[in-house]
């Protein structure tokens, strides 16, 4: 398992167990069987670490929405996905595509995921360090107003392979999910 994975497995291990206690499920009691399934919903560009991390916290194969021709998820699409729909729900976007460097819109996958209660989970793997620099700081935008956020330092910051960093806006459920 790489760092990335692990960093996945990690902010997504908290989105889990956040999502569940939202719907009155105690994933930490009471494991997953015979919980409410959590919905998960990617772009269809998405980098294959997300559905590794998904396949060993249980949570299985998302579900795909649209992405445009530079592989940005298309925030219409996951708009009509998540309309309508409730339960537990986690999106997960991405911060610089690894093949062609875009980015998602942030800001309408944030206010759609707000609307539905989702959890909004970023892989920032290739491009999350645009927000050190002023020139690119706009690549970001909306970056915010996630749950969680994903990152390599060995990508950017060099350091050894496998240095996978996740960060979490909500301490508690991230402590939760981690905690034995």
């Amino acid at each position: 398992v790489t760092g990335t994975q692990l960093a996945h497995v990690t902010g997504l291990a908290a989105a889990r167990w956040h999502v569940l206690d939202d719907a009155g499920w105690d994933v930490g009691r009471d494991g997953l069987a015979g919980g409410p399934p959590v919905r998960v919903i990617v772009g269809e560009k998405r980098h294959v670490t997300v559905d590794r991390a998904l396949r060993l916290l249980g949570l299985g194969s998302p579900e795909t929405v649209a992405a445009d021709d530079q592989g940005r998820m298309r925030a219409d699409a996951l708009a009509t996905a998540l309309d309508g729909a409730s339960g537990p729900t986690v999106v997960c976007a991405q911060a610089g595509e690894v093949n062609t460097g875009a980015f998602d819109p942030l800001p309408e996958i944030a206010a759609a995921c707000r609307d539905a209660r989702a959890w909004l989970h970023v892989d920032g793997a290739f491009g999350i360090w645009a927000a050190a620099s002023p020139r690119f700081l706009h690549l970001v935008a909306g970056l915010e107003l996630a749950d969680s956020w994903t990152t390599d330092a060995h990508k950017w910051l060099n350091v050894p392979y496998d240095s996978g960093i996740v960060f979490c806006a909500h301490p508690e459920s991230h402590r939760n999910a981690m905690t034995i």
